[in-house]
């Protein structure tokens, strides 16, 4: 226990060091205009955040005593996942209805707010724009972020963290709540902004991991998550704009 306190507290003070670091490294990335200087920044982000989230998730996994054998939903997350099971059921007759209204729901509502979803898609639009990628050699760097964020910050912040924090505490409430809290300080880099997006992103990608039980779903839907930002919604956007493929598919250098 006391090591575990010891590691909770060298984790916040490490982690605070970190993120204000992130902050004044993301506010010289989002003026730098050089690819060659951007592209170091996305290693060092790529590198610096397997090797830390991933070395504190195997570090925090050992400390809760599930590291070995390993288990992508360890049974102490089972009262949680308990209460998110519902015994309703839509049975096959009843789907074809349901998909039919939403489609026609989704287009409906995709023609009355078709200038505000133009306007959404307009550059500047988020906090991560910054982010997206302007040629080849970035969109690989951004690739390999995105797919390193459902690995790592899932594996610490939806499974090695909660199970810390429960052993210490003994309230798993209270474990998941504060790792939702921190996976959004995380981001603080975003802004205040930013922060409140990636809680409550947070929060759903807990619900899902609760509710499925798997690690590798919540790691991959949060990967989607960051491709369809860096890539899917810019593209989208280059072509309604603009009528032009993305910069990054284009560019080579």
């Amino acid at each position: 226990m006391v090591l575990s306190l010891a590691w909770i507290a060298v984790m916040l003070i490490a982690g605070t060091l970190w993120v204000r670091r992130d902050i004044a490294a993301y506010a010289r990335f989002q003026t730098q205009s050089d690819t060659i200087d951007r592209q170091r920044l996305y290693r060092r982000w790529l590198i610096e955040s397997f090797a830390v989230l991933g070395g504190a998730s195997v570090f925090s996994l050992w400390l809760a005593d599930a590291l070995w054998p390993f288990t992508g939903f360890p049974s102490a997350f089972a009262p949680a996942s308990r209460l998110l099971q519902s015994d309703g059921s839509i049975s096959g007759d009843q789907w074809l209805p349901i998909a039919i209204g939403l489609f026609f729901g989704m287009v409906i509502s995709v023609a009355i707010k078709w200038r505000q979803i133009k306007k959404s898609l307009a550059p500047g639009a988020g906090p991560d724009q910054a982010l997206i990628p302007r040629n080849r050699r970035e969109a690989t760097l951004a690739l390999l972020l995105s797919l390193n964020a459902g690995f790592s910050e899932e594996l610490f912040f939806r499974l090695a963290l909660p199970l810390l924090l429960l052993q210490v505490t003994g309230s798993l409430t209270l474990a998941l709540v504060l790792s939702i809290l921190a996976f959004g300080l995380a981001h603080a880099h975003y802004g205040w902004k930013g922060v409140l997006a990636t809680t409550a992103a947070g929060a759903l990608l807990t619900l899902y991991y609760l509710h499925h039980g798997s690690l590798l779903r919540v790691m991959t839907a949060h990967a989607v998550i960051n491709i369809t930002a860096f890539f899917v919604r810019p593209a989208i956007a280059d072509l309604i704009l603009s009528r032009k493929a993305p910069r990054w598919a284009l560019a080579a250098s």
